[in-house]
């Protein structure tokens, strides 16, 4: 009996111990649980921070989904540790930086795409603009040494401006492109790509900032020195060429700048805005003069004109004129300067409007305005005396055949009455 209670007491202190042992032990648990789970946490964070390739941040997101899967039966203690937080938002604020990051670094890689094909293509026109620039100068070199025949040096004078409008419409092809391009261009993802790869900027073998100065610096140049080589439809098309170029400029010069400048973009930049200047004042000069010796050379004595608003006045007063001296009096001088003028505007509206309007030389109401006075000119420019020798031969030819025919009925009309008689 005495043995008996000693046992009872160590059996007692031996269950007491276990249990306490137990309970440390269960704590410890929940504490290792708690310090693995805000580790593992950090751990996810800082790959989310440093991550680079969008598919490593859709496998970071993926895993993600195995620690939510690992510590959500622990939900209710790890919100006690997270307090004020709870573990529900912390696992949304983790699932929602890694969604964040795949899609931003998705849209880095789309744009690294979009600057190497961009690249690509800029190398392509840049190859084929020098050849045509190389062509052209050999074309204009042997012109200048040529002592061939007349008809020879037309036909090189023909391929030199044959080449020029290759030239351009390979100029407005590249425009159009760039165009399209540089709108796709998204400057953030750029400038976040560009601080991830030091080399996200376009080498000088592709830069279109490079190439832009370069084409505007040749086509001033080709105004320059081939004022004798054009004509007025050379100088329409590169009105044309001249007007998009510097929309394009102005629309998206300091994005292409940006993502192509380096350290001498601002300096690439001038020279590009003082070539375009350049570029706009000679090919105004040259056009508006090679207008009005056009219409010299047809007879037209328009007055003169520098620039498109005189251009436009200084038809509408001619036709007001002429028009108003036809409505007076016609003659054979005033028919023969409408034909003139006539087949200058019918060139115009055939070959010429849209020239017109896209550089700005006239819109399409004073086209239309100019046509209606031209047709009102015609109207009134044919001279009379024509006019009335028409008259007189068509009433002199009546008269005859309708004497003609009152003379014969009447020798009808007699010969039935001697019968009769």
């Amino acid at each position: 009996m005495k043995l008996s209670i000693p046992i009872t007491i160590f059996s007692a202190l031996l269950l007491f111990c276990t249990t306490r042992g137990l309970a440390q032990q269960e704590e410890l648990s929940d504490y290792e649980i708690q310090s693995n789970f805000k580790t593992e946490y950090q751990q996810f964070s800082n790959k989310i921070d440093t991550v680079t390739v969008a598919d490593s941040a859709r496998a970071i997101k993926e895993s993600i989904q195995e620690l939510d899967e690992k510590y959500r039966p622990h939900e209710e203690l790890l919100d006690k540790a997270l307090y004020p937080e709870t573990y529900e938002e912390m696992m949304n604020e983790l699932n929602q930086a890694a969604t964040l990051a795949a899609s931003r670094l998705q849209k880095m890689e789309r744009q690294d795409d979009q600057l190497t094909t961009l690249q690509l293509r800029l190398l392509a026109y840049q190859e084929h603009v020098y050849e045509l620039t190389r062509e052209a100068d050999s074309l204009k070199q042997a012109m200048q040494e040529s002592i061939e025949s007349e008809k020879q040096l037309s036909g090189m004078v023909r391929n030199y401006r044959r080449n020029l409008e290759e030239r351009d419409q390979l100029v407005l092809d590249f425009i159009d492109s760039t165009v399209v391009a540089y709108q796709q261009i998204d400057m953030q993802a750029f400038r976040e790509l560009q601080d991830m790869n030091s080399k996200a900027r376009l080498n000088s073998d592709g830069n279109a900032l490079q190439m832009i100065r370069d084409i505007s610096a040749e086509n001033l140049n080709i105004l320059e020195e081939n004022s004798s080589n054009l004509h007025l439809e050379d100088y329409m098309r590169m009105q044309t060429v001249q007007q998009r170029f510097e929309q394009m400029w102005n629309r998206l010069g300091t994005k292409i700048a940006a993502v192509y400048g380096g350290s001498d973009a601002g300096k690439l930049a001038r020279e590009v805005e003082a070539n375009i200047q350049k570029w706009d004042e000679l090919l105004q000069e040259r056009t508006f003069a090679t207008l009005h010796d056009s219409l010299r050379e047809k007879g037209v004595a328009i007055s003169e004109f520098e620039n498109a608003e005189e251009f436009n006045n200084s038809l509408n007063a001619y036709l007001d004129t002429v028009i108003t001296e036809s409505r007076d009096g016609t003659s054979e001088e005033n028919y023969e300067r409408f034909q003139a003028f006539r087949d200058f505007w019918n060139r115009v509206e055939r070959q010429w409007s849209s020239y017109f309007t896209e550089a700005g030389i006239m819109t399409n109401t004073q086209l239309a305005t100019i046509s209606e006075k031209t047709d009102t000119w015609g109207e009134h420019a044919e001279p009379e005396s024509n006019t009335m020798t028409y008259l007189l031969i068509i009433t002199a030819v009546v008269a005859i055949v309708l004497g003609g025919l009152l003379i014969r009925e009447k020798t009808k009309g007699n010969g039935k009455e001697k019968k009769k008689a």
